[in-house]
This record gives C-alpha cells, sequence and structure tokens, in this order.
C-alpha cells in the first residue's frame, strides 16, 4: 500500500518535469484549450516574438504551439486594443514568415511557411492554414498641385483708395495663376479702367506669390512684382503717360471645394499711391 503511494508519487513528479522542460515550445494559458472568436482586450507590448506568443497567450486564454528555433531573432509589434483572438494573433505575425495553423483540438501551431507543398503526416489533423496579412504600404500624400491643378482664375471685385482722392473708386479685375510647386505660382492680373480726375487709369501686375498653407481649407500668402499704370485721355483711346514701378500685395483664400475658393486680397503701387482691395471667386483646374 505504502509502495504505490510512494509509485503514484513519483509518476507525478516526472510528468511535472517534463512540461516545465518542454515549455519554450508551448505558451498556454491555464484554462480552456481553445479561444472563441469574441474580442478580448489585448495590451501587448513590442518584445521578442517568443514572449509576446506568450503574452497572447495568457490574455487570450488559449494555447499556441511554436517551435523556438524561426522565432528566436524575431520582434513582435505592440497589438493593443479589443480584438479577436485570431485577429490579434495575425498582426503579431504580420511582419515574418510565418503561418498560423489551428487543429481541432484548438490549439494554435506557429510554424515557417513552407518553400514546397507536403503531404500532412497521418499522426496530426489537417490543419486549416492562414497566411499572417503583409501589412499596407503607406497611401502617399496627396498634395493640393497633384488633386486641384496648376491654374487658377480670379475674377474681383476691387475698391481702391487713394490719397489725391482722384483716382478711388471701384473697379473690377480678372487674373490668372500658374503653381510652379505647391507654394509657388505666377499670377497677372489686369483692372478695368477707372475715372482720374478728367482721364482714365489702368493698371496691370505681374507677380511671383507665396503661399504658407496650401493644403488647408484657409491659404494665406503674399506676393512681390511689378506693376504698370496707363493713363488714358477722356475718350479712352489715346494714351498719355505709363508708369512701370513695384508693387506688394497679400491675400486669403478660403477653399469652398476641390476646385472653388472665395478670396480677400490688398495690394499697393508706388506707381500710383493707393491702397487696392478686392473681394471675390477663384476656380483652379
Amino acid at each position: 500500500m505504502i509502495g504505490g503511494r510512494y509509485g503514484r508519487a513519483a509518476l507525478a513528479a516526472t510528468a511535472w518535469f517534463c512540461s516545465v522542460t518542454y515549455y519554450p515550445a508551448m505558451a498556454q494559458a491555464p484554462a480552456p484549450k481553445t479561444a472563441s472568436d469574441a474580442p478580448v482586450d489585448f495590451d501587448i507590448p513590442s518584445q521578442p516574438m517568443a514572449a509576446a506568443l506568450n503574452t497572447w497567450a495568457v490574455q487570450a486564454n488559449a494555447q499556441v504551439f511554436v517551435d523556438p528555433g524561426p522565432v528566436t531573432h524575431l520582434t513582435a509589434p505592440a497589438v493593443k486594443g479589443s480584438l479577436p483572438p485570431r485577429q490579434a494573433l495575425r498582426r503579431l505575425l504580420a511582419h515574418s514568415n510565418l503561418l498560423i495553423v489551428q487543429g481541432k483540438d484548438g490549439v494554435f501551431v506557429i510554424k515557417p511557411r513552407p518553400l514546397l507543398a507536403t503531404a500532412p503526416r497521418e499522426s496530426v489533423p489537417t490543419p486549416v492554414a492562414e497566411a499572417a496579412p503583409e501589412a499596407p504600404a503607406p497611401a502617399a500624400a496627396v498634395t493640393a498641385l497633384a488633386s486641384e491643378g496648376r491654374w487658377l482664375l480670379r475674377l474681383d471685385a476691387d475698391y481702391v483708395k487713394a490719397d489725391d482722392g482722384a483716382s478711388g473708386g471701384g473697379t473690377a479685375a480678372l487674373g490668372g495663376e500658374y503653381f510652379i510647386t505647391d507654394h509657388v505660382s505666377g499670377a497677372v492680373s489686369i483692372t478695368l479702367p477707372r475715372s482720374y480726375a478728367i482721364a482714365r487709369l489702368q493698371s496691370s501686375s505681374l507677380t511671383l506669390k507665396y503661399y504658407f498653407t496650401p493644403e488647408n481649407q484657409l491659404r494665406s500668402y503674399v506676393g512681390a512684382g511689378i506693376d504698370v499704370t496707363t493713363l488714358y485721355d477722356a475718350t479712352g483711346v489715346g494714351v498719355g503717360r505709363a508708369t512701370v514701378g513695384p508693387t506688394v500685395e497679400a491675400g486669403l483664400d478660403v477653399r469652398l471645394n476641390q476646385h472653388w475658393m472665395l478670396n480677400a486680397d490688398a495690394s499697393w503701387a508706388q506707381v500710383r499711391p493707393t491702397v487696392q482691395f478686392g473681394l471675390g471667386l477663384a476656380y483652379r483646374f
């Protein structure tokens, strides 16, 4: 009777020793052998792959078998969030050349992807293999130049404030721009003739603009260039005088959709010491 008890104790000790010795190849949770598809709250930091698989098994309450050799030099990415266990396991292996196989007993087996298909052993249940998905390539950023086009047309209603009181008043301006880059454009603007004493005054400008935030809905800019101001006689036909000088401007475009924008700007030219304010629409294509 005593010998039987000692015999059973020795058998239990031997089984315990074998299970501890084999632990590096089997990560398992303490309870069930199968993992359900119900989401589980995972919090697995980036760490060596063997340790990450062991953490997954504990948090998923599942068993996973892996040969230590293929995962020795692998590092698993961090996985965090509420996910089905199988999906969390796929994320751990996303950057590796490993397959996930689940047998009929619910145990997950991780093994290298075979180079040639081989017939399964009769002693092992036929598994359903799933290839770990490759991480998608990051999408390229879409710039304003690529999505909206290089050309822009403007139509503004302008108000001119002059110190002499003779060349002020309302007018209209038509402009066009070509975007060299997302931030830099070349622009030309022509205003309709307006009254100036007993004659008519018309101005045109050629400027280089810089946009500070070309990808935003609000796009501020500054510009500098040359202004050509022409003075016509009372009939608006004969040219009395044409003057060239520097000009500067600043403005803001408000993006409405992919092509249309509202515009507000202010400009100053040396040859006509006036400040010109504009408000209008712009179309980019």
